[in-house]
């Protein structure tokens, strides 16, 4: 009977284990839910900062700005907090910012998931060109 039992817990989170992957683990527990990076959708975004905020989002800190630009307003995820601060990166109300990424759609609303964020003379690149963390923290 133990290695029908076995086989059986083993059956059910294979399952799991391929439902999330499909679908994206489920949200909650402070980390948000996993998004699918489409570099096809790229665009640039060019605006002034109006706020800087820090979220708990996964393991971390995490920095986003909200930038006020072409008459509307989104939050622009712009990487985390220990990253940035190790290259000596910093934002402040009224920068100017230029944010190469993706807008997606989430619960709240839309979301800038930035690759790379220029201020200044400064480019901080956080995703390569298909979406995957540079410089994990």
């Amino acid at each position: 009977m133990k290695p029908v039992f076995v086989i059986l817990a083993s059956l059910m989170v294979g399952v799991a284990l391929f439902a999330q992957e499909e679908g994206g683990p489920p949200s909650g527990g402070g980390r948000p839910p996993m998004v699918r990076y489409d570099s096809s959708k790229e665009t640039t975004l060019q605006g002034a900062v109006t706020a800087v905020r820090t979220e708990t989002r996964g393991p971390g800190a995490f920095v986003v700005l909200t930038v006020a630009a072409d008459g509307r307003t989104l939050d622009v995820f712009a990487g985390p907090e220990a990253l940035l601060k190790r290259q000596g990166v910093t934002f402040a109300k009224d920068d100017a910012v230029t944010a190469v990424g993706v807008a997606m759609e989430n619960p709240d609303g839309t979301v800038f998931v930035a690759r790379t964020i220029t201020r200044g003379e400064t480019v901080v690149t956080l995703l390569d060109a298909q979406g995957r963390p540079v410089g994990r923290p």
